[in-house]
């Protein structure tokens, strides 16, 4: 099979049109295929491009059961005609000579054969920034100087100090730590992905308050100091899992060429050599430092300072294009004032990181609160004794009939709930916060003078109207203008099929 090119047949053919025929010996023609030297990779990697659009942008169409039918063959065709374009006209010829076909004959293109063609990997808009690794420097000083404190202040050194004291002191303070890491997994392990900036500048944050605990042993008496460690220890668990967690969202988020293994590996060979640069400046400056309290507390200060400032510098770079409850919550304030949709890069500058929706889960502006993914029961059991439940079962179940989720709200606790059914999609996700945000500026337009346009105020509605009513027209009314809004986000390249809103499990099925 495949070796018709080489039979007599064949060549005589091609004797006769003057082409003389290059067999290429099997096992390279990893080297001696253009193809396959420096062509096929772009190729691919704009095909995959080409499918990621497709899949963000492109018409679909589905079965009776919901299932997304694959592109029509015209789509596929136009998939690759579209990727082979895209390849470089200096790509083709560099691989042709990277294998010795076109060379010169004279030998000056021979240095060809040794450079690598490959195009760049499809990276992240702030691939070449690193989270951890330029501020790493900084932070493995301050912990030097501090864990030198701590250990003087824990009585190292001294003729009373014992064994046991200290195996007991550091058995307390890693089972603490354990404690508290376990702990925060368990109530925050939810929001780390969501909210990776905020939490990466968490674990920062908390990582200096450790060292300066532990800095200030010293100074204090030893009970004091010990549990200051214990407490610096658990402030160390947080980081751990905060730090570590959030590192796999930014790999993820930088690895666009399917290659998260890669960046990992790269990621953690920087962050080793940073290390060892702070370790041997640590055996460098550390007996001079250390010699006067002066220069201990000022040589701290500067390093956490750096550490702070480079890495809320850096978080601030990245510009990710998930939808998570700070970034929509943003653009849909845009929206719904200006009528545009704001830009990635302008939406991660102006994502909150310390305030508001970066640390409070069901966040909503206003002093309202959302829950999404909530259960129905409890849903139920919070308004028992304000509505009547079994209109208000009838209705409900009525709308989750026709929808794939229902929106209700407690006006007097200024609460929102989302219940969705089991097989809602992001986009109906999507919908459903939509309605929430709105929702809740028609009821301070109606009921607080809060100003909105009057494009973004269902009709039907009144000063006197309650906060369901309110709902229920907004429900009707975003099936006119929701489509636009989604079309717009769409545009500007923001990510829809994935969202990070940290929903909650429970799910209806009817």
């Amino acid at each position: 099979m495949f070796r018709s090119h080489i039979t007599e047949n064949t060549k005589a053919r091609l004797a006769k049109i003057n082409t003389e025929i290059g067999v290429i010996p099997g096992g390279l023609t990893s080297l001696l295929q253009p193809l396959d030297v420096g062509l096929n990779k772009p190729f691919k990697d704009n095909v995959r491009q080409e499918w990621n659009n497709w899949m963000l942008h492109g018409e679909k169409s589905f079965t009776k059961g919901g299932t997304m039918r694959a592109p029509s063959l015209d789509v596929l065709c136009e998939f690759v005609v579209k990727s082979w374009d895209n390849v470089k006209k200096e790509s083709v010829i560099k691989s042709f000579k990277k294998c010795g076909i076109s060379n010169a004959m004279d030998g000056t293109e021979d240095d060809d054969l040794f450079e690598s063609d490959d195009e760049p990997a499809v990276d992240s808009p702030d691939s070449n920034w690193d989270p951890y690794d330029e501020t790493a420097y900084c932070s493995s000083i301050a912990g030097a100087l501090s864990l030198k404190a701590a250990l003087t202040g824990l009585g190292v050194g001294e003729a009373s100090a014992t064994s046991l004291a200290a195996t007991i002191t550091w058995l307390l303070k890693d089972g603490c730590g354990m404690i508290a890491s376990i702990a925060f997994a368990y109530m925050r392990g939810g929001q780390l992905d969501c909210n990776s900036k905020q939490w990466r500048l968490f674990a920062d944050v908390a990582n200096d308050l450790s060292h300066f605990l532990k800095l200030l042993a010293p100074i204090l008496p030893v009970a004091i100091s010990c549990s200051l460690c214990v407490f610096s220890a658990v402030m160390q668990s947080l980081v751990g899992v905060a730090g570590g967690s959030t590192r796999a969202a930014f790999s993820y988020h930088q690895a666009r060429g399917d290659n998260m293994a890669e960046v990992s590996a790269k990621d953690g060979s920087q962050e080793t050599m940073v290390n060892l640069a702070a370790l041997i400046t640590n055996i460098t400056i550390l007996p001079f430092v250390m010699s006067s309290p002066l220069f201990t507390w000022t040589t701290f200060v500067l390093c956490v300072f750096f550490h702070l400032l480079t890495n809320y510098l850096a978080v601030r770079a990245v510009k990710m294009e998930s939808l998570n409850r700070p970034r929509l919550m943003y653009i849909l304030s845009t929206w719904f004032s200006k009528s545009s949709i704001p830009g990635i890069e302008e939406t991660n500058l102006s994502e909150p990181l310390f305030s508001g929706p970066a640390f409070i889960p069901d966040y909503f502006p206003f002093g309202f609160r959302l829950s999404l993914g909530c259960s129905f029961h409890e849903v139920m059991q919070r308004n028992m004794e304000k509505v009547d439940l079994g209109n208000y079962f009838t209705s409900t179940l009525e709308v989750l009939r026709q929808e794939k989720f229902m929106v209700l709200g407690d006006s007097s606790q200024r609460h929102l709930y989302i219940v969705y059914q089991r097989d809602i999609s992001p986009q109906e996700e999507l919908e459903a916060f939509y309605i929430a945000y709105l929702s809740v500026l028609n009821y301070v337009h109606l009921s607080e003078d809060f100003v909105l346009a009057s494009e973004h105020v269902a009709p039907s509605l009144t000063s006197s109207s309650s906060l369901g009513e309110i709902i229920s027209a907004v429900r009707l009314y975003s099936k006119k203008i929701y489509p636009d809004f989604l079309q717009h986000l769409k545009v500007k390249g923001w990510h829809t099929e994935k969202l990070l809103f940290a929903a909650g499990e429970w799910r209806i099925q009817t």
